[in-house]
């Protein structure tokens, strides 16, 4: 995730926390990157017991971890590492970095499709996506996109992949599994993230600068008009079904119906709303706060479950569908 919004989140407002036992045996767990952010770097990928809500032994990973995936099956959980141009892989099972590969300048965001044979690196510093074979990590094409990729997202049947291009204020899109580039279309300011409906017809670009965001239809192209959602949109995710978004705004996140574009009442945090994940095991999201915390939301109910404190900012999260198996 881009390091842009970061900047205007205040640096410290909440004690760190000690970390405990790695998570329960048998819980799913939510692995958040800590600490991109060159004001306050950090170099550690947190495990939260999503059951317990406890902090488990923090990854080592290198400094400014800046983006999560998880590879299908979770059984590897790969980071990018902004400050030191790598792609590091990490066991779920042993919680302990078992690879890493050189990649781009600044790598900002990675995504693997869905058959998990590949890793897509987007690269903020020289404008370049970097594919990754799995599991070898072997280094593949290396494709020029615009101007400071910021993140990345694969469709449902891993045929496409769209990045978003932070200065630009376009969307490239990605040919799979030639990895080749067709012409850039035009967003809204600053987007920041984007996320495809499962269906695959529709993506979602949220644009940070107008509070908004672009729906791209899908294979078309076309965007459609802006949809606002609040206050400067951080992150999307859309659960199973694809009848919702849930986007990461301001200090809340905040529900878009994808059939009319209409946004909800958002459900508020009390802080800095910085990324999101979907929690396939409870139906909630997992959620970025400004203040060094994971937030714990049920969107449905309209409320936060719980809050759990961590050593730095976190920068992205993604949660496994299971638990760890060793």
């Amino acid at each position: 995730m881009i390091a842009v919004p970061l900047v205007f989140v205040p640096i410290a407002l909440a004690a760190c926390s000690k970390p405990t036992v790695n998570p329960a045996p048998g819980n799913p767990v939510a692995y958040a990157a800590v600490g991109a952010n060159v004001a306050a770097p950090g170099d550690t990928v947190a495990p939260v017991d999503t059951t317990t809500g406890k902090v488990g032994r923090p990854i080592e990973v290198g400094t400014l971890p800046s983006a999560v995936a998880l590879v299908p099956g979770d059984a590897s959980l790969l980071v990018t590492v902004k400050a030191e141009d790598d792609l590091v892989e990490v066991s779920t099972a042993t919680g302990r970095e078992v690879g890493k590969v050189g990649v781009g300048l600044e790598p900002d965001a990675v995504a693997v499709t869905p058959d998990g044979s590949t890793a897509l690196v987007a690269n903020f510093g020289d404008g370049t996506v970097t594919e990754i074979h799995l599991p070898s990590l072997a280094v593949g094409t290396t494709v020029k996109v615009g101007r400071q990729p910021v993140a990345i997202a694969v469709a449902p049947d891993g045929r496409q992949a769209l990045v978003v291009n932070f200065q630009d204020g376009t969307l490239t899109p990605l040919a799979l599994p030639s990895l080749s580039a067709g012409p850039a279309v035009p967003v809204g300011q600053e987007p920041v993230a984007v996320a495809i409906e499962p269906a695959g017809t529709t993506a979602l670009v949220a644009d940070f600068q107008t509070s908004s965001l672009t729906p791209v239809g899908l294979p078309s192209l076309i965007p459609a008009p802006a949809l606002p959602v609040g206050a400067n949109p951080t992150g999307i995710v859309i659960p199973p079904g694809g009848v919702t978004a849930w986007v990461s705004a301001g200090d809340g996140v905040t529900p878009v119906t994808l059939a009319t574009g209409a946004a909800g009442p958002p459900v508020s945090l009390g802080v800095p709303a910085q990324c999101i994940a979907y929690d396939p095991v409870s139906g909630g999201a997992w959620v970025c706060g400004g203040d060094r915390s994971l937030v714990d939301v049920d969107v449905a109910k309209g409320r936060v479950a719980r809050t759990v404190p961590l050593s730095g900012i976190p920068a992205a999260v993604a949660v496994t569908r299971s638990a760890p198996v060793s």
